[in-house]
C-alpha cells in the first residue's frame, strides 16, 4: 500500500512553480566562474574546438593556396571533428576565396551544380528560363571561368560526402581543371565518413594520372595525451575569460579535480566526441549534487556508465588503431 502521508509530505518539498529559463547546472556554472558551457559543441574562439587538427589544417590550405590540389577529401569517424576541423579553415579563408558550404544528399549532377549557383546569387538563378535551366551545367562552368577572371576561388565544403552520386563526384572532380595560365577556380573539401573511402577507391581507377595525384586525402587523428588535457584548460579557460597559459601555469582547472582529469584523459582514448560529452555529463551530474560539488574521479565514472555513444566511441577507436592514427602517447 501506498504511503499517502509520505507522498503528500515529498511533494509539499517541491516548489510550487517550476521554470525551464534556469537549472541546477546554471547555479554551478555561475558558482566555478564559468560563463558559459565550456563544452558545447563548439567554442566560439579562433584557438579553441573540438579537434582542430593543425597539421591538417595547415595541408589543406597549403593544397588549395598554392594550387597543389583542388580536390581534399578529410575522411574520419563520426564525431572526430571533420566539421570542426572545416569550420576553422573557413574561417582562416584568404580574401579571394568565395566560400560555399551543404550537405550531400545524393544530388546528380544537374541538382549539385544548380544548388550551387542557387547558393551564391540567388537571383540570378530566378532569372534563367526553363530553357537555361536545361544548360547548368554549361552556366556552371561559365561560372567558374568568371570566378577567375575576377581573381577569386571558390571553396566548396560537401559534408556527409558519403552520400556522393558518382555523377555528383564527377561533376566536382572536372571542376577542378585549371583555367587561364593554370589558375584553379575551384576547391572542394569532401567531409565523409571511412566507408566513403571504398568508393572514391572504385571511382578514380580509372582517372587518368593528372586527376588520381591531384586528388589528396587525409584522415582525422585522436587528441594525443596532451592534446587531451590541453582541450579540458581551453575550454575552461574560454569559459572563464582567463589566459590559458596562465590557467595552466596555476595547475587550476577547477571544477575539475587531478584524478577526474587523468580519468577523462584515459577514458576517451582521444576520441573528441567522447571527452567532450563525458566533460558536459560529468559537469550536469556534479551540478546535480550541489554548486560548490568538485567533479572527482567517481563523477567521472558516472558519466562513463552514462555516455550514450559507446558503440560509436568503439567503432573510431577501432579505425583509429587500423589506420594507424595513434601518435606515440607520453606517459601521464
Amino acid at each position: 500500500m501506498a504511503n499517502l502521508e509520505k507522498i503528500i509530505s515529498k511533494l509539499i518539498s517541491k516548489p510550487e512553480s517550476y521554470t525551464l529559463q534556469r537549472d541546477t547546472l546554471d547555479s554551478y556554472l555561475e558558482r566555478h566562474k564559468l560563463l558559459l558551457n565550456p563544452f558545447a559543441d563548439k567554442i566560439v574562439n579562433d584557438k579553441m574546438f573540438i579537434n582542430k587538427d593543425e597539421v591538417v589544417c595547415n595541408r589543406i590550405m597549403r593544397a588549395a593556396r598554392h594550387n597543389q590540389s583542388s580536390l581534399i577529401i578529410l575522411m574520419g569517424p563520426t564525431g572526430s571533428g571533420k566539421s570542426e576541423n572545416a569550420d576553422f579553415i573557413v574561417r582562416n579563408l584568404p580574401e579571394d576565396f568565395v566560400f560555399w558550404y551543404n550537405q550531400v544528399y545524393g544530388q546528380n549532377s544537374v541538382q549539385l551544380a544548380t544548388s550551387i549557383i542557387g547558393d551564391l546569387d540567388p537571383n540570378y538563378l530566378a532569372r534563367l528560363s526553363t530553357a537555361d535551366r536545361e544548360m547548368i551545367l554549361d552556366i556552371y562552368n561559365d561560372v567558374l571561368k568568371a570566378i577567375v577572371r575576377n581573381n577569386k576561388k571558390l571553396f566548396c565544403i560537401f559534408d556527409q560526402g558519403e552520400h556522393f552520386s558518382k555523377d555528383a563526384f564527377e561533376l566536382v572532380t572536372n571542376s577542378t581543371n585549371p583555367y587561364y595560365a593554370a589558375n584553379r577556380a575551384f576547391t572542394g573539401l569532401i567531409l565523409a565518413v571511412p566507408r566513403f573511402e571504398k568508393q572514391i577507391e572504385e571511382w578514380t581507377e580509372n582517372l587518368d594520372t593528372m586527376l588520381r595525384r591531384a586528388l589528396i586525402r587525409e584522415y582525422t587523428r585522436p587528441f594525443t595525451v596532451s592534446q587531451r588535457l590541453e582541450y579540458i584548460a581551453r575550454a575552461l579557460a574560454s569559459s572563464k575569460k582567463e589566459s590559458y597559459l596562465e590557467l595552466m601555469k596555476k595547475h587550476e582547472f577547477d571544477p575539475f579535480d587531478d584524478d577526474a582529469i587523468i580519468y577523462l584523459i584515459e577514458k576517451s582514448d582521444g576520441h573528441p566526441s567522447t571527452l567532450n560529452n563525458l566533460c558536459y555529463i560529468s559537469l550536469e551530474l556534479a551540478s546535480a549534487i550541489s554548486p560548490d560539488a568538485i567533479i572527482t574521479e567517481s563523477v567521472v565514472e558516472e558519466a562513463w556508465t552514462k555516455f550514450p555513444n559507446k558503440r560509436i566511441h568503439q567503432e573510431a577507436i577501432k579505425w583509429y588503431k587500423e589506420k594507424g592514427l595513434y601518435q606515440k602517447q607520453e606517459d601521464i
